[in-house]
């Protein structure tokens, strides 16, 4: 039990400090940003928004109690993502990395299922 704990903890770590950089890097209007989501006709408000939802969501993973809150969160930002790379036709390797992240996300959220069914 201690090592899928462990790993479980690895798993967050590994999700929760890239996806928190890159709310952090939305919501503060990196110029690449700025010009990424303006090619794709969204503003830059919607932009920063999306950091603070992704920001949520990255630290409401750390938290075993609001785990699930941010899994869901993520569930959807990552959903989006998908369809706005196809909807814009960006290259493969946008899409399959958001389904990747969305991989790693679903294994956290196994191991937490199967961790909480385990204690009780």
């Amino acid at each position: 039990m201690e090592l899928l704990t462990t790993l479980l903890w690895i798993l967050v770590a590994l999700f929760v400090a890239p996806t928190f950089y890159y709310g952090y890097v939305k919501m503060i209007a990196e110029p690449a940003k700025i010009r990424k989501f303006a090619a794709w006709g969204y503003s830059i408000k919607i932009m920063q928004v999306i950091g603070v939802v992704e920001i949520v969501g990255a630290v409401s993973i750390l938290f075993p109690e609001l785990r699930l809150f941010g899994i869901a969160i993520w569930t959807v930002v990552l959903t989006a993502s998908v369809f706005s790379n196809m909807i814009h036709r960006e290259s493969k390797k946008e899409i399959l990395t958001s389904l990747t992240i969305l991989l790693h996300l679903m294994l956290i959220l196994a191991l937490t299922i199967w961790l909480n069914n385990a204690i009780r």
